[in-house]
């Protein structure tokens, strides 16, 4: 099955783990909370292991509490 593009909203978990740069500078790990409603997305998503993509990261409102929220676009 080929992913197209994928699109799910998610954030940044509170954790100082969150964004990991590598010591020798050569790429990092980016860890993101992901809500249940997500979830379809976040098992297309696992179809890419292995795989090169794109992200794009756009801030979007959060309409339940009025706070920032990333959404973000893989493909």
């Amino acid at each position: 099955m080929k992913v197209e593009k994928l699109e799910f909203i998610a954030s940044l978990p509170p954790i100082a783990s969150a964004i990991q740069i590598s010591g020798l500078g050569d790429g990092a790990i980016i860890k993101l909370d992901i809500p249940a409603s997500e979830l379809y997305s976040i098992v297309q998503l696992q179809l890419l292991a292995g795989k090169v993509f794109k992200v794009t990261i756009e801030e979007i409102k959060d309409i339940r509490n009025g706070k920032s929220q990333t959404k973000t676009n893989s493909a």
